[in-house]
């Protein structure tokens, strides 16, 4: 559904400038409705309707006032925004969202399928950097060790 990689900009009311190759795919599929939350490793997590719903009725079969569960759900569904993309495609972020991700004007739209993520340059750059050493072996783990060890030989052709 959403995939790839685009630089964005908000504008001073704090709205973003979705990318053209994510706004076709949101006309196509009449994805006018978002809910945006707290990510992992400082993004902006953005699900569309369908999906954030689907994602809420997952999460509901747990004991609401577990600790952990509850710090979670705090942090996770205390921090959503449900916004609407307005007629130039723009999507407003909430100020609390984007001193979360550390996003002032300039950020990284990533399409990761089910979701897209809002990065700040930065935040994306440490991501990238800090995994990069990672990147074979999650290969390896999600699509069986062959491919890991064939990136892995390949590598070490090339290097040689």
């Amino acid at each position: 559904m959403y995939y790839g990689e685009s630089q964005a900009s908000l504008d001073d009311k704090g709205r973003l400038n979705v990318p053209m190759q994510f706004r076709s795919i949101m006309d196509i599929h009449d994805h006018d409705v978002w809910y945006m939350t707290r990510g992992f490793d400082g993004a902006i997590f953005v699900f569309e309707k369908e999906n954030w719903q689907r994602l809420v009725q997952q999460s509901g079969g747990h004991l609401p006032l577990e600790p952990r569960m509850l710090d979670f759900r705090r942090l996770f569904l205390g921090g959503v925004a449900k916004v609407k993309r307005d007629n130039q495609g723009r999507l407003p972020v909430p100020a609390h969202l984007r001193e979360y991700a550390g996003i002032d004007r300039e950020a990284v739209v990533l399409g990761v399928e089910d979701h897209l993520e809002l990065w700040s340059k930065e935040g994306w750059r440490a991501f990238q950097d800090r995994q990069a050493e990672r990147y074979k072996a999650m290969a390896a783990e999600l699509f069986g060790p062959g491919l890991g060890a064939a990136a892995a030989t390949k590598g070490e052709v090339q290097g040689a």
